[in-house]
């Protein structure tokens, strides 16, 4: 028993978040918690041995498979992203058996227009697989910000230490930060007050989404909470059916 769930990102460190919340979400859900398994979740790229498709990768592998999309999306006028996500999405939906769902992951990096882009491709078709959007604002590592809670003296400190420095709490406005990659020079960089408070460690990163019901009450500004009711609502019913 297993579903194929497509994953398009930027960065294996996406992937990573994605899986994890996904998981947890979907094994935790009251009307499949009783039996689900990860394992039942095999994640994938374009090709079954793929971990996952880079947004870098799309267009050029949809030229390698004849996908061609230009111009207007149902009459309308393209958003950032809409053509490469459609792109996407035209290439699983070729595929021979196709994935059960297809999770567009994407940061806003300051653009919240690449958001609408990503509802006009899922919106472009009636897809035959389930289509899941995960749209961090600013990027991936506000997320992780909104989820970190201190467990001994030095985080405790660590987290008032960047409280002073921003002039706010980074976990209940993670979306003030910037996507910009210059952390050094840019206090308000997500990469570097993630960095900061999880001491760069990979496994404390990810304990950061641990606690679900803090997510969902943390990210409504950063696109979390929404990721978490797509995955509610969309992926987990696949499940059930």
């Amino acid at each position: 028993m297993s579903w194929s769930i497509a994953l398009v990102c930027e960065a294996p460190a996406d992937r990573r978040t994605a899986v994890r919340l996904t998981t947890r979400v979907v094994c935790d859900h009251e009307s499949v918690r009783d039996w689900m398994q990860p394992e039942y979740l095999q994640f994938r790229g374009y090709r079954p041995e793929d971990e996952q498709l880079l947004w870098r990768e799309v267009k050029t592998t949809a030229i390698a498979n004849n996908v061609s999309v230009i111009g207007f999306i149902n009459g309308l006028p393209v958003s950032p992203d809409a053509h490469n996500a459609l792109r996407a999405l035209i290439l699983f939906n070729r595929l021979d058996p196709r994935p059960d769902a297809v999770m567009l992951i994407r940061d806003s990096d300051d653009d919240l227009e690449r958001r609408d882009g990503l509802h006009q491709a899922r919106d472009a078709e009636p897809w035959k697989f389930k289509v899941v959007i995960g749209f961090a604002h600013t990027k991936r590592e506000c997320w992780h910000i909104c989820g970190f809670e201190p467990k001994d003296e030095d985080e405790r400190q660590r987290l008032e230490n960047e409280r002073q420095h921003l002039g706010f709490d980074p976990r209940t406005r993670s979306h003030e930060l910037t996507a910009k990659h210059d952390p050094k020079n840019d206090k308000r960089s997500a990469k570097r007050v993630l960095s900061v408070l999880t001491a760069d460690d990979f496994d404390r990163e990810g304990e950061c989404l641990t606690a679900i019901a803090v997510l969902h009450d943390r990210g409504e500004e950063n696109g979390l909470r929404a990721f978490l009711e797509e995955l509610r609502t969309i992926l987990v019913p696949m499940f059930t059916q």
